[in-house]
């Protein structure tokens, strides 16, 4: 699990804190939740219970990166069908990386801009 990943899930279960106190009088204890799974067990199946639709989100986020394979991040497998193959349009050429650098430049040049014309 990457750092941003653990901080997305702390930033998460912090935000579930108070809904878990106000609906069940939980005080969800975070240190505990990351290190033993059978309290993070217990306090997802009753965020997941929850009547308040913001903290069931929460639990589901969690629930799905938290333990195993990040399954929600992965993308969706090509869907099999049973027509005979169409051909695919040709992609479009990525841009040249001239232009792109040269987009990379200005966007430089105008956030630098904003510093510069900001100081007293």
């Amino acid at each position: 699990m990457s750092a941003d990943d653990q901080s997305q899930i702390m930033n998460y279960l912090v935000r579930m804190i108070v809904p878990l106190r106000r609906e069940f009088g939980r005080s969800l204890d975070v240190r505990q939740f990351l290190h033993d799974v059978s309290y993070a067990r217990e306090v997802m199946e009753e965020a997941l219970s929850s009547q308040d639709p913001r903290l069931r989100e929460y639990a589901n986020y969690v629930q799905q990166r938290f333990h195993g394979p990040r399954v929600a991040d992965s993308p969706a497998p090509p869907a099999a069908s049973t027509a005979p193959s169409v051909a695919q349009p040709a992609k479009p050429a990525p841009a040249p990386a001239d232009s792109q650098a040269a987009d990379e430049a200005a966007l430089r040049a105008r956030m630098m801009k904003k510093y510069t014309d900001g100081l007293r």
